[in-house]
C-alpha cells in the first residue's frame, strides 16, 4: 500500500507492541471498536502480530513526524468482500487521518488487490466515523439492534458498504 499524501502504510512490527497495546486498552478507542472488551498485554499483541498472515493489515505512520497513526486494513476478505477495519490513536483524531486512509484502502482495494466490494461496521454511537464513513461514499445496508459497545452502553450497529 505504500503511502498515501501524509500517511506511511507499513507492516505490524513486534516493535510497536507496546504502543499497540496502550492504545487497544484505552477506553476511547476499544468503546467503538468491540463490545464485551478484554484488556490485551504486550505479550498477546506480539503474538498476534508474529500471527498475522493477513496481507492487508498495516500499521499507519505520520510522514511529517514518523509518529505511529494507528492501524488500518482489510480484517478478512471473502468471496471479494473485503471488511474494513481502523483504529487511530486519540492525538491523532480528528487530523482527518482516517478519511485519508480508508480512501487509499479504498483504491487499493478495487485497483491493486480487485475485491468486489468494500464493507464495515460500525457502532451507530460513533457518530464521528458514520459521517466520514458517509463522506467517503459509504451507505447503510442494515443495522443490528440493541448491541452492546466497548464500554457497556447498548447502541446498534451499522453495516455499511462503499458505493463507487
Amino acid at each position: 500500500m505504500n503511502s498515501s499524501k501524509r500517511i506511511k502504510y507499513v507492516k505490524p512490527k513486534v516493535s510497536y507492541a507496546e504502543f499497540y497495546t496502550e492504545n487497544i486498552n484505552n477506553p476511547e478507542i476499544y468503546r467503538w471498536l468491540r463490545s464485551n472488551p478484554k484488556k490485551y498485554t504486550v505479550e498477546e499483541e506480539r503474538e498476534w502480530i508474529k500471527s498475522i498472515k493477513k496481507d492487508y493489515i498495516y500499521t499507519m505512520i505520520e510522514k511529517e513526524t514518523n509518529e505511529i497513526i494507528g492501524n488500518i486494513g482489510f480484517n478478512e476478505i471473502n468471496d471479494g468482500v473485503a471488511v474494513v477495519g481502523i483504529w487511530i490513536t486519540p492525538s491523532k483524531q480528528d487530523k482527518h487521518y482516517g478519511r485519508e486512509a480508508i480512501n487509499h484502502l479504498i483504491d487499493f482495494g478495487f485497483n491493486k488487490i480487485n475485491v468486489k466490494e468494500i464493507v464495515l461496521t460500525v457502532f451507530e454511537s460513533n457518530v464521528k466515523a458514520i459521517k466520514c464513513y458517509k463522506s467517503i461514499g459509504f451507505v447503510e445496508t442494515s443495522k443490528d439492534m440493541n448491541v452492546e459497545d466497548g464500554i457497556g452502553n447498548i447502541t446498534n450497529n451499522i453495516h455499511m458498504k462503499y458505493i463507487k
